[in-house]
């Protein structure tokens, strides 16, 4: 893969391949030349072509020097002595081998010079080779001489013919080799030529690139400056965003915190079941709203990149047993079996973000809910299989499953996988796309598996490094009402929610203080001694921040009150900025008594841990050992432990029963829950048949019934099933009739306990 950049810069130059093409075509023959101009000189070097003349020139001078010893031997006046003249045979003998033998003798083989006198050679030597192994024999013999002599005579004339057929020999390949030595040459220079004529093209064209680079290179500064522009201008409207964020969030919230605080008011005991009933829609509404905003704000602060992750010591198990026991209700709603897991060899104490790790815990967790009409949903955390450090979260359910097509996008913000269902289930199409951040922020990421009609199987893995306990995490809660008592200045410029907090300050038992703003704080401050300051962040005159600078700027023990930032923002730099200027610690808005209760507890305010709630004074209470915000929890939902009180209307069944003999009042139980005509029972059968006009109705009848008798259960779960009845796509399964059947069993326990308490 690494070549095909370098591949598409060539396709992009034409030019240059049909250049590279050239050179190639040119150096080849160039090269094929030199190679054979050296072969040319080596075979000159190795096969002595210039020798065949000089060879042959000496075997017929040899010859003459033999026909000259024979002549001394044959002159009594000159005699030369046997070994001389066998000397010279010898000598004659090597001549004619070397000249037969030479490399290039093929330049004179075709000849008939060379033919006929080779013949002659092999005849003197056949006759003179008998007479020279006995040489003095032979010099004592002048007639074997004259012999000699005389076919010494005959080969005079073919050796000196030889000798200049060898010379016109080599005069011929000389000629020759210079005819192709003058070829090359010419093909050289016009490869030369030609080369050059190339080289002067790719200078050319060469040129003209750098050129062409170089104003490309000043557009690319330009743009680059345009660019650099445009970064400060999008780095600005990122800032206004952020600020446009943390402003919409102010301005959004903050009447949640008068909204949710005024509801959690009006629950006293003594509200009728309807009322209660309108309360309780009230502020499930209310609650969902805000879970909506929550969802479209993380993922506003992912785009901005403003989000960072909290990081501190969580203690994993409990974080999972809060999530598990607040999910329980809402799987008992729809009749589905929920089981959360944690493997034993899960570590205690991780570094994490346990706001965090409840989202991404909840929105897998509620989805597969959501999307499960009958059976169960398994959620189980253990470490990787595979050793590598971290957890893992694997969510698998029975529900409607998923096609390959909504798997692709199933992460997609906004995305419907199923428009009808949807409208029917509701969310806002976010979850998934936040948990897949957060856990990415996390190390790690979100898998999925599914088919439809089969379940789905979710896998988050996190990077959660383990860490030991820290010094204060072993507080048990204390009974209610120990905590001590606080002079509290709180400054909030919000009418509502100075009612609210004044209120809610009063049922913690504190004593509180309220202005307007940060400079109205600062000259309390300058007056009287408080326990601590609750600063708005967003005020008039001063912020929650300038006014927290200037806190620590006062002179004596005022500089070092705790100060908790009351605040809705959900840009992540205002935790960072406030930290700076000298906060002690953060409630969320909509502020709720645990949220404050925790953090008073943190900055070392309170006796203890526990929760300084008047019993019976109406206010949410948490059960978990670390309190959710209501920011941590989108969705708040109800305690899962359902106390007869949240069953039945005591006042209202009370009411009725003491205006009713016993014998009635069984009769009407009966007419109600009785089979096979009790009203809840002919509900039950209408459900499985699917009469949607007999299901409306008789989900009316009873809702009425238990409406009269303070049946709370029984009078919101009819009322839903009246309401879906309404609609012509209703369809009802088998988890709407162990709904109604839990609703009954639960409501004959409280009936029990009345009778017990009776």
């Amino acid at each position: 893969m690494s070549s095909l950049p370098h591949i598409a810069r060539w396709q992009g130059r034409p030019w240059a391949v049909a250049l590279s093409i050239l050179l190639v075509l040119t150096l080849s023959p160039l090269g094929w030349i030199q190679w054979r101009q050296f072969q040319m000189l080596d075979g000159l070097s190795s096969h002595q072509v210039d020798s065949i003349m000089w060879q042959a020139y000496q075997l017929e001078r040899e010859l003459g020097r033999l026909k000259q010893s024979v002549l001394e031997a044959r002159n009594p006046a000159t005699p030369v002595g046997a070994e001389v003249l066998a000397q010279r045979y010898e000598m004659l003998l090597s001549r004619v081998d070397l000249l037969t033998r030479i490399p290039r003798r093929d330049l004179l083989e075709s000849s008939f010079e060379y033919q006929s006198t080779v013949s002659l050679i092999q005849a003197f030597v056949a006759l003179a080779d008998p007479l020279f192994a006995l040489p003095q024999r032979l010099v004592d013999s002048p007639e074997q001489l004259q012999r000699v002599s005389e076919q010494i005579d005959q080969l005079e004339l073919p050796l000196a013919e030889l000798t200049r057929e060898a010379n016109r020999a080599v005069s011929r390949f000389v000629d020759e080799r210079n005819r192709q030595l003058r070829q090359q040459g010419l093909l050289v220079i016009a490869l030369a030529t030609v080369q050059i004529l190339a080289m002067l093209l790719f200078v050319g064209l060469l040129v003209r690139h750098i050129r062409r680079q170089q104003a490309q290179f000043d557009r690319l500064q330009v743009l680059s400056r345009e660019l650099a522009g445009a970064r400060d201008q999008a780095e600005a409207a990122n800032r206004g965003k952020s600020i446009f964020l943390a402003n919409m969030s102010h301005e959004i919230r903050t009447p949640f915190q008068g909204l949710l605080g005024m509801l959690n008011l009006l629950d006293e005991p003594n509200l009728s079941g309807q009322q209660r009933d309108y309360l309780q829609t009230a502020r499930d509404s209310a609650l969902h709203l805000l879970g909506v905003l929550n969802d479209i704000l993380d993922v506003s602060t992912m785009e901005s990149g403003t989000l960072k992750l909290t990081q501190t010591p969580v203690h994993l198990r409990s974080v999972i047993e809060e999530v598990d026991s607040l999910m329980q209700v809402a799987a008992r709603d729809k009749g589905l079996e929920l089981r959360v897991e944690a493997a034993s060899d899960l570590p205690e104490w991780v570094v994490a973000d346990a706001t965090r790790v409840r989202q991404i815990m909840f929105n897998l967790i509620n989805n597969a809910i959501k999307f499960t009409p009958a059976g169960r949903v398994l959620a189980q955390w253990a470490r990787p299989a595979d050793g590598q450090p971290g957890v893992v979260l694997t969510v698998r359910d029975t529900g409607v499953g998923m096609n390959a097509e909504t798997l692709d996008r199933l992460f997609t913000r906004f995305y419907q996988a199923d428009s009808s269902l949807r409208r029917r289930i509701g969310g806002t199409g976010l979850g998934l796309e936040i948990s897949r951040n957060l856990a990415r922020m996390m190390g790690g990421d979100i898998q999925v598996s599914s088919q439809p009609g089969m379940g789905s199987v979710f896998t988050v893995r996190l990077h959660l490094p383990e860490t030991t306990a820290p010094g204060d995490a072993g507080f048990a809660p204390p009974e209610p009402g120990s905590s001590r008592r606080l002079r509290v200045l709180v400054a909030e410029d919000h009418p509502i929610n100075l009612k609210y907090m004044s209120i809610l300050l009063e049922k913690m038992g504190h004593e509180a203080m309220f202005c307007e703003d940060g400079q109205e704080a600062l000259q309390l401050l300058a007056m009287q001694q408080f326990d601590v300051v609750l600063l708005d962040y967003h005020m008039p005159v001063l912020d929650g921040l300038a006014t927290t600078e200037a806190i620590r700027q006062l002179e004596g023990a005022a500089a070092g009150i705790p100060v908790i930032l009351v605040t809705a923002d959900v840009v992540n730099d205002t935790r960072q900025r406030a930290l700076e200027v000298g906060v002690n610690g953060f409630a969320s808005k909509p502020l709720q008594a645990s949220d404050l209760q925790r953090v008073l507890q943190r900055c070392g305010l309170l006796d203890d841990a526990g929760p300084a709630l008047v019993p019976g004074a109406g206010l949410e209470r948490s059960t978990s050992p670390f309190p959710l915000s209501s920011y941590e929890m989108p969705i708040r939902l109800p305690d899962p432990e359902i106390e007869a009180g949240d069953v039945i209307d005591s006042e209202a069944y009370t009411e009725i029963l003491s205006m009713m003999p016993q014998d009635a009042m069984d009769e009407m139980l009966d007419t109600l829950f009785a089979p096979p005509d009790g009203t809840l029972q002919v509900l039950l059968k209408a459900l499985a048949d699917g009469d949607r006009a007999a299901i409306g109705h008789q989900a009316h009848k009873l809702k009425g019934t238990a409406m009269l008798l303070g049946f709370r259960l029984i009078v919101k779960t009819s009322a839903q099933i009246e309401q879906q009845a309404a609609q012509e796509d209703a369809t009802f399964g088998k988890s709407t009739q162990t709904r109604l059947l839990r609703d009954m069993e639960q409501t004959q326990q409280a009936l029990r306990y009345f009778v017990r308490r009776a």
